[in-house]
């Protein structure tokens, strides 16, 4: 099966590019509807970053907006976007523009059902030409995102808007006469997940890439989503190779990413050091899957341990006096993936770089909160600056809506949260400017012994 998905998602990369797409200081807004707004896909890119590329600075915003549209993200620009004064625009929209209720299967005899569903299509490609110029004319490099695909195809439980992945299709198509138009790459997820689908699907009719709703992936559906955008770029693969030759000089010669110093060779112990330049790339239980979909670990999680010249037997591995593994002399001349192995101290680095923008990433999305309610309800209502005026709003204004259990429940939130937003926000800073400490290079000290 493996090889398979290789074959299929190797072909439908549209655009190449140089590996390592953002540089030293890059600040990359990314814009979207719930997708980008819940963000997973793009958090597993903003890790990569991190832990690959830990001189470059890079910073992540979240500029996504649960529910929003084409004309949501031009209505908000100014103040939501072009405010973090970004290097990179990644666009992702398009799941909410094709007005998925208009593919109900209750509505299909509707009069003029079908003109809808085309004018949708049309607005949508109107409105996202015109968010292209303006990041362009900006003097903001943009990276265009065909949408994720609704799981039009699983035959699991619950109501199936069927023809709304069609529509995504014809957006992704949209999106691609616009990355020629303006010469722009295009990270096709419509693509690569309906293959990741239908091949899940082949032994399990109930099975999706996508969530139960058939509109949010999960967490392997956003890993896969990673590995796309990753590849598009043709980020790399390796994190470091470290090579225990005949002496130092050797094996730093054979070496990648990483610096070694002090090797001593007698005939039952080997011992050196190594400052590696990268950290492995941490990932969730929760995202296992993916790995057996795509080959993210030999694509971009590569943190190779080699000894060279080594009598046969079995041996003992030890990273900074901890037993990492037994392994025989075979496997350790072929090489050992140090990557996959969660108690090596680079991997528990790897770690805290991860809990440390969960942390940050928690933080920003109180912020996302306050923004989505603000476009969506607020900002509309005379005297809104004033948290009682939209307090008394609510309380009889929605009073017969339908949704108003969960309009109030956010609402409370909101008012909750809202004279906190200073604070807030200047957490959410302090957490990234804590970054470099926890991403700085690390020498530590190996040893292999005979068993």
């Amino acid at each position: 099966m493996r090889s398979f998905i290789i074959i299929c998602c190797l072909f439908v990369c549209s655009i190449t590019a140089s590996a390592q797409v953002f540089k030293k200081g890059d600040r990359v807004c990314f814009v979207g509807n719930s997708i980008t707004h819940n963000g997973d896909f793009w958090h597993n890119v903003s890790l990569y970053y991190a832990t690959r590329y830990p001189q470059l600075g890079v910073t992540f915003f979240n500029c996504g907006i649960s529910g929003d549209v084409t004309k949501g993200i031009l209505s908000r620009m100014d103040e939501d976007i072009l405010v973090h004064q970004p290097t990179w625009a990644v666009i992702m929209i398009g799941m909410n523009d094709v007005n998925r209720p208009l593919y109900d299967a209750k509505r299909v005899n509707e009069p003029g059902i079908k003109e809808q569903q085309q004018q949708a299509l049309a607005t949508y490609k109107k409105n996202l030409d015109s968010i292209i110029r303006i990041f362009q004319s900006n003097g903001i490099k943009v990276v265009l995102q065909t949408p994720s695909i609704y799981d039009q195809t699983s035959k699991m439980a619950g109501n199936n808007l069927y023809g709304v992945n069609d529509a995504l299709k014809t957006c992704a198509g949209y999106i691609r006469e616009f990355a020629a138009k303006y010469n722009v790459p295009v990270v096709d997820y419509w693509t690569s997940l309906s293959t990741f689908n239908t091949e899940v699907q082949r032994t399990d009719s109930t099975a999706t890439v996508i969530g139960k709703d058939r509109v949010h992936p999960g967490p392997v559906g956003h890993l896969l989503m990673a590995w796309e955008f990753l590849k598009t770029f043709k980020s790399s693969p390796i994190v470091a190779t470290i090579v225990a030759d005949r002496d130092t000089k050797s094996s730093q010669a054979k070496a990648q990413q990483a610096k070694i110093t002090n090797l001593v060779r007698d005939n039952k112990t080997i011992t050196f050091t190594a400052e590696e330049q990268a950290l492995p790339f941490p990932l969730r239980d929760e995202q296992a899957f993916a790995l057996e979909l795509a080959p993210f670990t030999e694509n971009f999680n590569r943190e190779l341990l080699q000894f060279n010249f080594l009598k046969p037997g079995e041996y003992i591995l030890s990273i900074d006096d901890i037993e990492i593994g037994k392994y025989f002399s075979g496997e350790l001349e072929r090489g050992v993936n140090l990557a996959l192995i969660t108690k090596t101290p680079q991997y528990q680095q790897a770690q805290k770089v991860q809990a440390l923008l969960q942390n940050s990433w928690k933080l920003e999305a109180q912020l996302r909160q306050m923004r989505l309610l603000e476009y969506r309800f607020i900002n509309t209502l005379p005297g809104k600056e004033n948290l009682e005026v939209i307090k008394h709003h609510y309380d009889t204004g929605f009073a017969k809506k339908p949704d108003t259990d969960n309009i109030k429940k956010m609402l409370g939130s909101y008012l909750e949260q809202k004279p906190k937003e200073a604070e807030i926000r200047r957490q959410w800073k302090a957490s990234l400017d804590s970054m470099p400490v926890l991403t700085k290079p690390v020498a530590h000290k190996y040893m292999l012994k005979r068993a």
